[in-house]
């Protein structure tokens, strides 16, 4: 029969094959060194913060705007990391966590660090490495060389603030958005917030938008920060007026704090408004 198999002629080729076999064997290191090169090859576009993966740049500029700047497994309020979604969950919904700086999440986002030059006390004090159930609080991103993350500006981390931090706030009188600006620019605890620098010897400052250090006029800067900070404390208050007045009970009190938020945002009141603006031009001048 034609299909037969001759078995001389196999045995013949059993040589021949026995001397592949070391070839072969020296050729699965590199097919095995090119696997991970073909699962990066995967179609997609990468989110420079947290690495998220998607397949349109339009989708990744929108993810990309509200993008916490963690990974999927870490809490992006108290930056402890978990080995699962449920942990991960469980831990949010208990609403328990102390916030905490990027600077202690578990992976460096190495393609958005900016290095600051000024030491941070709180850096070195917080790399311990503690457990809570299946959690690891990874080291601190900045240990010796001091890189963090900088926030753009418009984009600040302001969860740290409480409901009680801002009552305070709110209540400090004529230092209500002084106060603000410099609980959330200028806070020793959250570095990455410090998007704003006062260079004495040119007496301008820089400001940080679109992942840039763009430089502007102090009295610009101070301008802008007294128009977008009394509008976002107007936005708070008008929005938790309840539990505003459940706490003031005072209405004069009440109606001062609303009217002094309206006449700095509209500049109602010529001399108030140049106090305050002398007052941030100090604050940023300090800084």
């Amino acid at each position: 029969m034609e299909n037969m198999i001759n078995p001389e002629l196999v045995q013949n080729d059993i040589p021949n094959v026995q001397n592949d076999i070391p070839k072969i064997q020296n050729d699965i290191p590199k097919i095995q060194n090119d696997i991970p090169n073909t699962q990066n090859d995967i179609p997609g576009i990468k989110c420079k913060f947290c690495n998220k993966k998607y397949e349109t740049e339009r989708h990744l500029l929108n993810h990309e705007k509200k993008c916490n700047k963690v990974d999927s497994l870490t809490c992006p309020r108290c930056m402890i990391s978990f080995t699962n979604r449920k942990h991960k969950s469980r831990h949010i919904k208990a609403n328990k966590c102390e916030a905490r700086s990027i600077m202690y999440a578990r992976t460096p986002n190495v393609q958005n660090i900016t290095t600051q030059n000024n030491t941070n006390n709180n850096t070195n004090n917080n790399t311990n490495n503690n457990t809570h159930n299946e959690v690891s609080i990874a080291d601190s991103v900045v240990n010796s060389n001091n890189t963090f993350i900088i926030n753009n500006y418009g984009s600040e981390r302001i969860d740290y603030l409480s409901e009680e931090d801002m009552f305070k706030i709110l209540t400090s009188g004529e230092n209500t958005i002084p106060l603000y600006i410099e609980k959330k620019h200028f806070n020793k605890n959250f570095p990455e917030n410090q998007n704003i620098k006062y260079d004495s010897k040119t007496k301008r400052c820089k400001i940080r938008e679109n992942d840039k250090w763009n430089n502007m006029d102090l009295s610009m800067v101070s301008t802008k920060l007294i128009k977008d900070n009394s509008s976002t404390l107007l936005t708070y208050f008008n929005n938790n007026k309840d539990q505003m007045y459940t706490k003031i009970h005072d209405d004069e009190v009440f109606d001062y704090i609303l009217n002094k938020l309206i006449t700095i945002k509209h500049k109602t009141d010529k001399e108030k408004y140049h106090t305050m603006f002398n007052i941030i031009k100090y604050l940023l001048e300090k800084s």
